[in-house]
């Protein structure tokens, strides 16, 4: 039986994580709400006491455009809150998961980036998290495994995915940007290979990308989302959709281009099959519609 700590309640991945947990292991979730009012030394009491073997930080602060505004904000819940996690995990042994972003890329490369590739982030966002990779490489390099993962979305949290599925009903005609590239990820793809990770007898550490297989632009991404949600029953019509470039929504934070993640190197180690992003976006709308029927039959 492993002992695992998880950091983040309600966010879209810590959700299927928990839905997703093993049976050999021992979950304690720990939600931010918590971890914001507890001192380092309560949680140097909470580590000491649980022993955990793993620790997974699918906490984060994302909000892109807003750290424009309040950079403090983006460092404080993406850089020191992990140096804080990082002496924890010190100071009981504990291998540490920790999630990482598309972001940390400027997104002028032209093929799916590999872990190796440069780094230059180009919002505060972006280099927080850049700044929380290069402190656990630094400090904890052997008995820490980072993720870079890209357009998380799931039935729970806020994603491009439920978004695309409310603004489609609610409107006739919607812009979506056509010059961003990027590489869509099902958190419940990203929550089971944490998981194998965790449970593998091959002991990894270093920086991997994960994300499902293949890529799309956020407009390419909408209308496979509206084919299939229509399919389902999700959406009652189908709603014109307008290719825009991004200039056009004037967002603080300026996003990569392209960021399509190759996630061929976690795949060898795991000996994963390649799983393309429109199967994976098929299960989960799925899964959107069981919900959905749900909700209606307990009205």
């Amino acid at each position: 039986m492993l002992n695992v700590l998880l950091l983040g309640q309600s966010g879209q991945l810590a959700c299927e994580l928990q839905l997703t947990v093993p049976a050999s292991i021992r979950l304690k979730v720990l939600s931010f709400a918590e971890y914001s009012v507890l001192s380092f030394a309560e949680l140097s009491h909470i580590f000491l006491n649980f022993k955990a073997d793993w620790v997974i930080n699918a906490m984060a602060y994302n909000k892109v455009d807003q750290a424009e505004l309040q950079p403090e904000l983006a460092m404080a819940g993406n850089f020191y809150l992990v140096q804080q996690l990082q002496q924890l995990c010190a100071l009981t042994q504990s291998r540490l998961v920790h999630i990482s972003t598309d972001y940390i890329f400027d997104g002028n490369k032209q093929s799916p980036y590999i872990e190796t590739d440069p780094v230059l982030p180009l919002s505060h966002y972006g280099e927080s998290k850049l700044l929380a990779e290069q402190w656990l490489q630094q400090e904890y390099a052997d008995r820490s495994v980072i993720i870079r993962t890209s357009w998380l979305y799931s039935v729970y949290g806020s994603n491009f995915v439920k978004t695309m599925l409310q603004l489609m009903q609610a409107n006739e005609q919607l812009k979506v940007v056509q010059d961003q590239m990027g590489s869509p990820c099902w958190a419940d793809s990203l929550a089971k290979v944490i998981w194998q990770i965790i449970r593998s007898k091959a002991v990894l550490a270093g920086v991997y990308h994960w994300a499902d297989s293949g890529y799309c632009s956020r407009y390419e991404f909408a209308l496979e989302i509206q084919t299939l949600a229509l399919q389902l029953g999700l959406l009652s019509h189908k709603a014109e959709l307008v290719a825009v470039n991004s200039d056009q929504f004037n967002s603080p934070a300026a996003r990569p281009a392209f960021s399509a993640l190759d996630s061929s190197l976690l795949r060898k180690s795991l000996s994963l099959p390649e799983v393309a992003w429109q199967q994976q976006l098929l299960q989960a709308l799925q899964l959107f519609s069981l919900v959905s029927t749900d909700k209606k039959e307990s009205r």
